[in-house]
């Protein structure tokens, strides 16, 4: 007997293929099976996203997954999709360069929710979300505008039928040797300007890009070092003397040892996942500051269950990269 759950799911699916992507401008190119036709036999597609379709103006194809849910919960977030289906759906875009969209439905009955929101899957960060972030991709119960989906249109390529003219043949001139006017001096002088500012902001980027990888390896192995137990190895990471440690001020390195080591014996097994396309490094004039959002996991603590936590760190890496500063707040 099909689960209440999936008899809400098919509802809603079938909802976003009637009413959001219909026929006269959508063509529908893959449709999942649904729970029944997987129970007699499972089919490997089912792994990817629910639709395929090809807008009809464009001739783009892009895929669709469907979520419904009654409700928000206890914490005011609506729980959308799982760990491994977001990061299979990364793999799936990346490999096919096909955008995949999250609809989801949220109130009312699955066959007419009270809402639906129409996501990227490159805006989704998140595995729950906060009503203000649903309202910001909110889309009218109806079909979709293909112009909002921002889908590049497909180039045909015309082959001319015109035979390309056969160029007279150009015959060398003798080369003349001249002096170079001193209005040209000045010109030469000016394009040697602007290949040394080119220059410049060349080498800026090449610095900076540079700089981010280096962080972005240490902020790695940062964590790593954390999940590892290994508190003596914070010192290759941690200033002795920090600023800010999270809702601590003027704290030194043995006081965030000591507060590392009583952390991890009441949570044992956590666990980090960094969305790196949230990375961002500013320069300061004695260090960088680093911004990123991150999925924190407190491994099975709630009832064998884990406690997931959607965070935006900030740090400060002093001029050695060492933390002089870190706090986070929770999204």
């Amino acid at each position: 007997m099909q689960p209440e759950s999936f008899k809400k799911g098919d509802l809603f699916e079938k909802f976003v293929e009637d009413e959001l992507f219909k026929a006269t401008e959508y063509t529908l190119i893959h449709r999942t099976n649904t729970y029944d036709q997987n129970e007699s036999r499972y089919a490997e597609d089912t792994l990817k996203p629910d639709f395929k379709f090809r807008c009809k103006s464009t001739q783009q194809e892009f895929y669709v997954e469907a979520k419904y849910r009654s409700g928000f919960n206890a914490d005011n977030k609506i729980d959308v999709i799982s760990y491994t289906q977001i990061e299979r759906f990364k793999v799936f875009q990346q490999e096919e360069n096909i955008p995949i969209f999250i609809a989801i439905g949220y109130g009312g009955i699955p066959d007419n929710p009270d809402n639906v929101s129409l996501i990227p899957l490159d805006q989704l960060s998140y595995l729950e979300l906060y009503p203000t972030f649903l309202k910001r991709y909110n889309v009218n119960k109806g079909l979709i505008d293909s112009a909002s989906l921002n889908l590049p249109r497909k180039q045909s390529k015309v082959k001319s039928k015109k035979p390309l003219e056969k160029q007279p043949e150009k015959h060398e001139s003798a080369v003349k040797h001249t002096t170079v006017a001193p209005f040209k001096n000045n010109k030469i002088l000016v394009a040697a300007g602007i290949g040394l500012v080119l220059l410049a902001f060349l080498l800026f980027n090449v610095f900076n890009t540079s700089i981010e990888g280096t962080l972005k390896q240490k902020t790695t192995e940062y964590y790593s070092t954390l999940h590892s137990g290994n508190i003596d190895a914070l010192e290759n990471f941690i200033n002795p003397s920090v600023d800010k440690w999270y809702s601590q001020t003027d704290v030194t390195l043995e006081e965030i040892k000591e507060d590392t080591r009583r952390y991890i014996k009441r949570h044992p097994a956590t666990s980090t996942d960094i969305q790196w396309d949230t990375f961002k490094v500013t320069p300061l004039n004695d260090g960088h500051a680093v911004t990123y959002t991150m999925i924190y996991k407190l491994l099975k603590e709630n009832k064998g269950k884990d406690i997931i936590y959607h965070l935006k760190i900030h740090a400060v890496w002093d001029k050695d990269l060492k933390i002089k500063s870190l706090y986070e707040e929770k999204i």
